[in-house]
């Protein structure tokens, strides 16, 4: 028993060697300027089982520990110091308190801080388990409890010089020698007050109380509908919170309030409104604004025009900011083809396309079918039909002409020995024609081509009777070289107008044919004219 009651005593004198080591700084620089004080009495907390429960912590000797709830300004920079019996003591923080477990058997408690100083505190009989308050106090200030009274008063949100430090009631809360603007605010009360924090007069409590009337605020609000322009799905904020989508219906008090609103790859939308009290205030939000990215477009022709989605010309000379995502353009000119692109636009990003529009050719030279209807003028002019192909430019045509004019009257005589001359038949003649014919066709511009063509064409006569009663010579024949061009013009898709001149080089002809060209003044082959239209079927 003698020896270790000797190794008791040597281990409690090493730990006040190491307690005076550490604290002879401290007291060399703070003993006579230390700020570091115990506000008030150690309070043992009767109902307070922490030290018992789940956050028991047991000493040396497996016997359950005191436990300090140290409330100080701040709860960094401290040490605590058993001695000889604890040691260095470990400590935790939770809110405004430092949790310090002390053993039962510990008569001083030294503190000390690098900044406010040092202390040594001695302590009453301390109860296994028991869980104390200590308030330490720095100097230059007091613990006060602020408390609210009047209309919706418990729970009310307590703010210093604009700061939120809790919910009323407030109890001990360490606050500098000096003069605050305190607030308390609960649903539609409120409470504003201005107290001074001074030091403690003689005689009086080291607690400051203060206390926050509250006032019911309702006839300062007004009723406030808030829909978003034009989006349902835009999330709305207030005081960042989210209050509401798409719509949000409050009562808030008189003056300036702001929302926001917000939506996936969106920039948020920012409103600012005034409440009028006692009234209905509604309020159009801005809806948040899509991300957009920049678009840069080379188009040829430059004179073409560019819609976007459907609804939207854009200024190609210029960059455009559009919405991120895809979108389609249609780019269109007079005489070209349309082009509709897709295009992709990045956040904050430039996006450059290129697009190049190819003219159109309304002159079909890949492979059409057509018909047409024209008037062909010559010495025997006549009303003429048209049926062909084009197939990669070549151009094969059928015509007809039905002849229209009628020549010059001729008179037949027939010779008798005993009468003479005598007049046999009167006849005038109209010209048919069958033709055929292949060209190449060459596109001048996209709406006009020319068709060089080479082809065979049968002249036939046809008579009428003006005196007597017999047609002479009616069926007489010509065949033809030709050597024309047809030019086309096209108006609008499907259509063509076309002029087309030939000249037609006699090879063969009847007699008969050549009797009645000469008596009646025309000839065989010769220069002609057509013009009318066409309607072609075709790629």
């Amino acid at each position: 028993m003698k020896s270790i009651r000797k190794y008791n005593s040597l281990r409690c004198m090493l730990h006040c060697i190491m307690l005076a080591v550490m604290l002879i700084p401290a007291s060399a620089l703070y003993a006579q300027n230390s700020s570091l004080t115990i506000d008030g009495p150690l309070e043992y907390l009767e109902n307070d089982q922490t030290a018992l429960g789940s956050q028991r912590k047991n000493d040396q000797n497996g016997r359950p520990m005191a436990l300090f709830k140290v409330l100080a300004p701040q709860t960094s920079g401290f040490v605590f110091d058993a001695g000889a019996v604890g040691g260095f003591l470990n400590q935790e923080s939770y809110g405004r308190e430092i949790w310090v477990y002390v053993p039962s058997k510990c008569q001083e408690l030294s503190i000390s801080h690098e900044k406010f100083g040092s202390l040594i505190f001695e302590l009453p009989a301390l109860r296994e388990g028991g869980v104390y308050q200590m308030k330490l106090n720095i100097g230059g200030g007091r613990y006060v409890n602020i408390t609210t009274s009047g209309s919706e008063a418990n729970g009310a949100t307590i703010s210093v010089d604009g700061e939120v430090i809790g919910n009323a009631p407030i109890y001990n809360y360490y606050m500098s020698f000096s003069t605050y603007k305190v607030k308390a605010e609960r649903g539609r009360s409120l409470g504003e007050t201005t107290f001074e924090v001074k030091p403690a007069g003689e005689g009086e409590n080291s607690q400051m109380q203060f206390v926050v009337q509250m006032i019911d605020q309702t006839p300062h609000y007004g009723n406030v509908n808030i829909t978003v322009d034009n989006d349902p799905n835009a999330e709305i904020f207030y005081q960042g919170q989210s209050v509401g989508t798409g719509s949000w219906t409050t009562m808030l008090k008189e003056g300036t309030h702001e929302v926001v609103t917000r939506k996936a790859d969106c920039d948020e939308g920012v409103t600012v409104f005034t409440v009028k009290p006692q009234t209905d205030n509604n309020v159009t939000a801005h809806a948040p604004a899509p991300h957009k990215g920049n678009l840069i477009l080379e188009i040829l022709p430059k004179s073409a025009t560019v819609i976007s989605d459907g609804r939207d010309t854009l200024d190609h000379f210029q960059q455009q900011a559009l919405t991120v995502g895809t979108h389609q353009l249609d780019v269109m000119r007079k005489d070209y083809k349309t082009i509709s692109r897709h295009i992709n636009i990045l956040h904050n990003e430039t996006s450059t396309y290129t697009i190049e529009l190819p003219a159109e050719n309304y002159l079909t030279d890949t492979l059409a079918f057509y018909f047409g209807l024209g008037y062909t003028a010559s010495k025997l002019s006549g009303l003429t039909g048209y049926v062909g192909g084009v197939w990669n430019r070549f151009d094969l045509q059928l015509s007809y002409t039905l002849g229209m004019s009628k020549s010059n009257n001729v008179y037949m005589y027939n010779h008798d020995a005993d009468t003479g001359h005598e007049l046999g038949s009167g006849n005038n003649y109209k010209m048919n024609a069958v033709g055929f014919s292949l060209g190449y066709q060459i596109r001048l511009t996209p709406r006009l081509g020319i068709t060089p063509q080479i082809g065979y064409l049968s002249q036939v006569l046809s008579a009428s009777v003006i005196n007597g009663t017999g047609k002479y010579f009616d069926g007489a024949k010509a065949s033809n070289l030709t050597i024309g061009t047809k030019i086309l013009a096209v108006p609008t898709k499907h259509l063509y107008l076309f002029v087309a001149p030939q000249y037609a080089i006699p090879m063969s002809k009847d007699d008969t044919f050549k009797k009645v060209a000469d008596a009646a003044d025309f000839s065989a082959g010769g220069i002609s004219v057509s013009a009318g239209v066409i309607f072609n079927f075709g790629k």
